[in-house]
């Protein structure tokens, strides 16, 4: 099968290798769009160390099956599924309790040891798989892997009626809490974020109001919209010191703070603890949740949760290099570009 192989530290190349072969529990999959993700790039220029090359990396996955293992009986050939990469020890009491993304030895599809989607072939546990609505094409089932974090979170906490929710950052995961925030009845959805020209696309995804922190005073501007009270709920989507320490400022009294973007190691943050306690915040760290995949689906096959306008640039495999740097163009930043390893 064809492969985009990543070869070295800034060395992606496509070429033929060995097609993947599957165990009783597996099934293979025929991948039609694999999602470009902003890991994978910190992984192949060295910025981010997960795994070593050679490797096949990719881990927004959507295809069909073409075959399964002896021991499957879940799965069909002909399915059309999207790919849940955790793989856990299917023992301890995570994986007992379904939280196999918290399992002590998890790994990922994607990542060593498994390769992932940047190839026409992928295998993976007959239990990581979602069945596909009809209404739902493979570039949009490509991405959803890059929401599943910020609505799971959101799933996790609960978003209350009528509450306003502060959101940090307007790229995949911004958008996707901005989304997943109305559509679990928030009153109204708050924006921030540096470039203006993307605060007005987070408009077309729901937000009520934009703030850009590049030319406005970002707290004066919530406690403006919020009646002097600040946000319920501050999802934090950017992942710098500035924005985490700006959540903790804008955030009520007896609010709730999502952490979902890491700030880069050697940039030092020091927390307001005083605040923290003072105002009674609650912090919590998201992650994957394997529980918001089916209801994430359904949402997007309702019409409530908007995935086609996400996907920004297709491209054929053998031009993956130019849909990574797509997506690291700083004037033209895309939300979501896909990859088409069946196309030339």
């Amino acid at each position: 099968m064809k492969a985009a192989v990543w070869k070295d530290y800034h060395v992606v190349e496509v070429q033929e290798v060995p097609d993947p072969q599957i165990s009783e529990h597996e099934v293979l999959i025929k991948v039609w769009a694999a999602g470009v993700c902003a890991t994978d790039l910190e992984v192949i220029s060295g910025r981010f160390i997960y795994g070593a090359p050679p490797h096949v990396l990719g881990h927004e996955i959507a295809g069909e099956i073409v075959q399964t293992g002896s021991a499957v009986t879940t799965r069909r050939v002909g399915e059309r599924v999207v790919v849940e990469t955790s793989v856990g020890c299917g023992h301890c009491e995570f994986c007992r309790r379904g939280d196999r993304h918290l399992c002590p030895e998890m790994t990922e599809i994607g990542f060593t040891p498994h390769w992932g989607g940047y190839a026409q072939y992928v295998k993976a546990p007959a239990e990581n798989l979602f069945v596909i609505p009809d209404n739902i094409s493979y570039d949009e089932a490509g991405i959803i892997e890059s929401t599943v974090c910020p609505v799971g979170g959101l799933m996790r906490l609960g978003v209350h009626f009528g509450e306003t929710v502060l959101v940090y950052g307007v790229g995949p995961a911004g958008i996707a809490f901005i989304q997943g925030a109305k559509a679990m009845g928030a009153g109204r959805v708050i924006a921030v974020a540096r470039s203006e020209e993307r605060l007005r696309r987070a408009a077309g995804f729901g937000a009520d109001y934009l703030i850009c922190s590049k030319t406005e005073d970002v707290r004066a501007k919530v406690l403006e919209y919020t009646d002097g009270k600040g946000a319920d709920l501050v999802c934090e989507a950017a992942g710098s010191p500035e924005t985490i320490l700006s959540a903790c400022a804008c955030a009520r009294r007896s609010g709730r703070i999502i952490l979902y973007g890491i700030p880069d190691r050697d940039k030092p943050l020091t927390l307001p603890y005083t605040d923290i306690i003072m105002n009674q915040l609650e912090m919590y760290g998201v992650v994957g949740n394997p529980h918001v995949w089916e209801p994430l689906l359904q949402l997007a096959s309702s019409g409530r949760f908007n995935l086609r306008d996400m996907v920004t640039a297709a491209f054929p495999l053998d031009r993956i290099g130019d849909a990574m740097r797509l997506m690291e163009d700083p004037v033209h930043k895309p939300i979501k570009v896909v990859v088409h390893p069946w196309e030339s």
